[in-house]
């Protein structure tokens, strides 16, 4: 007898809220798992396999959103609901419409987008060269922050 597996439908807003018909999902342990295990199908679209069920997933902006950072002298943790983290890589920051700060995560497969608090924690680190433009320093090291055109 073969059991015919389920598919979901979720939805991602601007804040990085996870939502399924119509009720946010609260539950840390399901953010993290979902972060942690989104991928991206041969269409393009968005999914996260559970049990031999498909998950799908719609994001307003992008999948994942930055909620808090941890700096340290040459480094930077990126935080997303969930408590699930890693590292920021650096040389990966772009400014994208309306002035909104990403990056790429999950080894540059998945684009994030900080949310105002922690771009405005990360911001104590940007300056300006008045030649080539906006760069995050960490310890001794300058990375570009690349400007996007949309």
């Amino acid at each position: 007898m073969n059991q015919v597996k389920r598919v979901y439908h979720y939805q991602i807003d601007s804040e990085g809220r996870l939502w399924h018909e119509g009720s946010e999902i609260t539950d840390p342990k399901v953010h993290k798992f979902f972060l942690r295990q989104m991928e991206q199908s041969t269409d393009g679209r968005l999914k996260v396999m559970c049990m031999g069920e498909t998950n799908w997933i719609v994001a307003e902006d992008v999948p994942y959103v930055i909620q808090s950072i941890e700096i340290k002298t040459e480094s930077c943790t990126l935080y997303f609901a969930g408590n699930y983290h890693e590292p920021l890589d650096p040389s990966q920051l772009w400014v994208g419409k309306d002035h909104i700060l990403y990056c790429k995560v999950r080894g540059g497969k998945f684009s994030a987008r900080f949310n105002r608090k922690p771009y405005l924690e990360l911001a104590h680190y940007i300056d300006e060269d008045p030649q080539s433009g906006f760069y995050l320093k960490l310890g001794e090291k300058k990375y570009p922050i690349h400007v996007k055109k949309i």
